[in-house]
């Protein structure tokens, strides 16, 4: 598929060129993951880490709109991976919000355990567009890990505590051999 780059900016964001995994009726500014056969298909949730964006110009670009932003299975989807950029939402985002995939590749507030596309830069509603600060990470659950801080405290202190017999056992034998 020949690329169109009309009304695209050239700007300092980078960006990658994937294929597409299965059709898209409209690509452009929606969240897209891998598939197992590693070709982007749009994201569904926020289950599994994000390659980025697609671009405004994504897919094909056709001046009465009917088809614009359409991609073919196997046809090339330009997908933003770093900086700022802009995601459609598919429900109302608050400027802060952590971003990650609802329905359809449209952006959603992230629950715990979720993976986190990045941060909303603006406010918006539902179908409209949301500037983005993409910062990929997984959300933490902290009351289901095992990383939760009340845990590492715990740990640290018990460690602490066999530090301080072991140093203490330690200093006792010292003296008991040398102070005789």
């Amino acid at each position: 598929m020949g690329k169109n780059y009309n009304g695209t900016q050239i700007s300092q964001s980078v960006t990658v060129s994937e294929v597409a995994g299965a059709t898209v009726k409209d690509c452009r500014n929606k969240i897209f993951v891998y598939d197992e056969n590693g070709k982007a298909i749009l994201a569904t949730g926020g289950t599994k880490p994000f390659i980025g964006v697609a671009l405004i110009e994504a897919g094909i670009n056709d001046m009465f709109g009917e088809e614009s932003g359409k991609v073919e299975a196997g046809d090339d989807i330009d997908i933003q991976i770093k900086d700022i950029g802009s995601v459609l939402a598919g429900e109302a985002i608050a400027k802060g919000d952590e971003i990650t995939a609802g329905a359809d590749g449209t952006a959603a507030k992230a629950n715990a355990g979720d993976y986190v596309l990045g941060i909303a830069l603006s406010k918006v509603a539902k179908d409209g567009y949301a500037r983005v600060q993409i910062s990929k990470y997984q959300k933490n659950d902290w009351k289901n890990n095992d990383y939760n801080p009340k845990n590492y405290i715990h740990y640290v202190t018990f460690c602490y505590i066999l530090f301080v017999l072991a140093v203490g056992c330690a200093w006792n034998r010292f003296f008991l051999y040398f102070c005789k």
